[in-house]
């Protein structure tokens, strides 16, 4: 169970007005919430800058909404429900509110804070390999949606934010860093957890940036290590299409692929070739899997520090959304979504191999995206035929069956 003292510095204020947000440089400024938002720089520190698009001035930042960068991994979904039912009698669950709960277990860099509170981290509970041992996988997410549900995370699907406790046996509390992402199936899409190791696999397989990652043995969990945290603990930035693009978390289907491939060209300077290579293998991953979740919070920029290396993060959230039917809530209709998260070249239909090719060698500028193209499908053979005893017999049938149709090969 989460701690009293977590969960009286939680709940301490009910209204929240002012909150410290920090960075791994020290103190970035405070942001504050009356009839606006407003944000403050209290530092001369460049390296302690707050975003890519937020650079250090001595104007205050303003907006009638909270501003993206903060805003990003606001709890949705599964872990926004869990935070309700655990604070709504007590605060009123604003988006300052919903940042000071979350604040200190964010993804990316930034960390927020109450300063009349002390930061309260919850203990490690749980390791890495009873996590990937684990055969009563529903109890045990309960389990951890009941400590960690103060995870700053993004996305409709049960996840949570966790210390590895194999990985933290002598370390005190404060140190303490919450290392790897787990996520459970949900109920309203079946075998989801399944659907991400299948589809993180093959770009494993296909020679992708992926962090590792794993399956639970019942294949009731994913679990991820987080890319944005580097070997010596240090916290990384990350920031994702939606904000560089200063679009909410509602916008994030509203946008192209050649828009993203744009802003690595605006963000990466010298790493904005290597970048968009690995841009583009992302996006044929998602044509050849049917991924149409690939929205603008899926692509993100990484770096130590804003005026620093700035490059494309690692791939994440992949999965196969053609299996699950979309049901009309008035009329009961289901159907099956055939489309793309974005455009590209102003249509979301999936484009046949040729306009995929196009995109790669005139917008990412790589050589010769057919052997993209031909690693991803041959990865895609290798894990059906590996991994079908791993998985629902359901899944992999109708994995089998929207891969081979795949475009993008046509």
């Amino acid at each position: 169970m989460i701690t009293t003292d977590l969960m009286r510095c939680l709940v301490k204020t009910p209204k929240i007005k002012v909150l410290s947000v920090e960075t791994p440089e020290g103190h970035a400024g405070r942001l504050t919430k009356e009839a606006r938002y407003v944000f403050n720089y209290e530092t001369t520190t460049h390296d302690a800058e707050v975003s890519l698009v937020m650079p250090l001035r001595a104007q205050s930042y303003a907006s009638g909404g909270l501003f993206s960068v903060f805003e990003m991994n606001r709890p949705e979904g599964y872990l926004l429900d869990v935070i309700k039912k655990r604070f709504a009698k007590q605060a009123p669950l604003d988006d300052m509110a919903l940042l000071k709960i979350t604040g200190a277990n964010q993804i990316g860099r930034l960390t927020y804070r109450d300063p009349e509170d002390d930061i309260v981290k919850a203990l490690p509970q749980v390791s890495k390999e009873e996590l990937i041992g684990s055969t009563a996988s529903a109890e045990l997410f309960e389990f951890l949606s009941d400590i960690y549900f103060n995870s700053g995370v993004s996305g409709f699907q049960p996840k949570v934010i966790m210390p590895d406790a194999g990985a933290h046996i002598a370390e005190k509390a404060s140190a303490v860093t919450p290392d790897l992402i787990v996520k459970a199936a949900g109920e309203d899409y079946p075998f989801l957890a399944q659907n991400e190791f299948m589809c993180m696999e093959v770009a494993r397989r296909a020679g992708l940036m992926v962090p590792p990652f794993w399956l639970s043995e019942d294949g009731g969990l994913f679990i991820t290590e987080r890319f944005d945290v580097a070997a010596d603990g240090q916290r990384l930035g990350l920031e994702d299409m939606a904000v560089l693009m200063g679009k909410s978390p509602e916008e994030k289907y509203n946008g192209s692929v050649e828009n993203i491939a744009k802003a690595v060209d605006l963000f990466c300077g010298s790493n904005s070739v290597e970048s968009k290579s690995r841009l583009f293998e992302y996006i044929a991953l998602s044509v050849s899997l049917k991924n149409g979740d690939a929205h603008l919070k899926n692509f993100s920029l990484i770096y130590d520090t804003p005026r620093g290396d700035v490059r494309l993060s690692p791939l994440y959230d992949v999965v196969t959304t053609m299996i699950y039917k979309i049901e009309n809530p008035r009329t009961g209709a289901t159907k099956v979504d055939n489309t793309m998260a974005l455009n590209m070249f102003k249509a979301k239909s999936y484009p046949p191999t040729s306009s995929l090719l196009t995109f790669g060698r005139a917008v990412c500028m790589v050589k010769n995206p057919e052997s993209v193209i031909e690693r991803i499908e041959e990865a895609k053979h290798e894990t059906l035929s590996e991994h079908q005893s791993r998985i629902d017999p359901w899944l992999h049938a109708n994995l089998k069956s929207v891969w081979d149709k795949s475009d993008a090969v046509n």
